[in-house]
């Protein structure tokens, strides 16, 4: 099974949903770090996860 984890902040809600649709019609598993819509968020909030993701091999790839 092939699992991503994505994240992004308010700038980038649209194109994350966006890609997690073409990513699960691709057979991949995605994992939602968020955020979830467009209220001002911190970046890093949202990076962080993503990237522990890939450091501790829970996902081989992190979309950000």
């Amino acid at each position: 099974m092939k699992t991503i984890a994505i994240g992004c902040d308010h700038a980038g809600v649209e194109m994350k949903n966006y890609l997690i649709k073409k990513l699960k019609k691709e057979n991949f598993t995605v994992t939602d770090k968020g955020t979830h819509d467009a209220s001002s968020v911190d970046y890093p909030d949202y990076a962080h996860p993503v990237a522990e993701l890939v450091e501790k091999g829970t996902v081989k790839f992190g979309i950000l």
